[in-house]
């Protein structure tokens, strides 16, 4: 071969290695930033892959302006709750429900996202608890779906949750509802019931009432029914919200206390 076309079939070369080169360091510089932007808009990122592979060395996040507008809105009023009314805590699920429909006086003090520690975190800070009628939990499912803490983890915090509650006044412990696996969730409902094993059994060691109501919410396959959620699989429905309505109204009422 002359030498000109060794020449130009070397250049060749050259330059396809150099664009190669230079386009593996775009790719990589793209999905940099790309991994930048996404650890910005979802500040829980590094906690939940520390959850993932199971390390457990990082606390969880602050889940950001609506939580903490949630948290603050919760203590403007917390001074002013009446003496005697019925608490409600939890997450999403709690947030979402009527209180009102359910006892009177009752407050909400459900906040969408949270999971077993951030509710830890939030007890200390509610004085009207000491002066509750009775509290109810409903708290967990955020710890599967969010954030997926170990059942022992979750059931740690559930003790410490537990323990952190005032002395003295009644509480109702709900299990964790079922989802519905054929959208997106499948094997939860396996946790879910290890967990409300779990759950009952802390319960009971601390002398308080607990509700399995989330029995009456499964269909035969065990998955939450549909027209019992809204849509999503795990928030209930308006008919979901009417049937925990009716149940909690019924436990509140009776003698189902320690």
């Amino acid at each position: 071969m002359p030498k000109l076309y060794q020449n130009i079939s070397l250049n060749r070369e050259w330059l396809y290695d150099s664009c190669m080169t230079k386009t593996l360091i775009v790719i990589w510089l793209i999905g940099l930033h790309a991994f930048a932007a996404l650890a910005l808009l979802k500040t829980d990122l590094p906690y939940r892959i520390d959850r993932k592979l199971g390390l457990d060395l990082i606390s969880p996040p602050n889940m950001g302006q609506f939580y903490d507008n949630m948290l603050g809105s919760h203590l403007q009023m917390d001074g002013s709750v009446e003496f005697g009314s019925v608490i409600f805590l939890g997450d999403s699920i709690t947030q979402g429900l009527n209180v009102a429909a359910v006892t009177h006086p009752a407050i909400n003090y459900g906040i969408g996202m949270d999971t077993t520690e951030g509710l830890l975190q939030r007890i200390p800070q509610y004085q009207s608890l000491s002066r509750a009628s009775k509290i109810v939990i409903n708290i967990g499912i955020n710890d599967l779906i969010r954030t997926n803490r170990s059942n022992s983890k979750i059931l740690e915090t559930y003790q410490l949750i537990l323990s952190a509650l005032p002395s003295g006044v009644p509480v109702l412990v709900h299990g964790i509802f079922p989802v519905d696996e054929r959208l997106g969730f499948a094997g939860f409902n396996t946790r879910i019931n290890a967990l409300n094993e779990g759950i009952k059994a802390l319960a009971d060691n601390q002398g308080f009432a607990y509700s399995a109501l989330g029995e009456q919410f499964k269909d035969g396959s065990g998955n939450l029914q549909p027209t019992l959620h809204n849509g999503d699989g795990l928030h209930l429905s308006t008919n979901g919200y009417r049937l925990w309505i009716e149940a909690l109204s019924s436990d509140l009422s009776a003698a189902v206390y320690p």
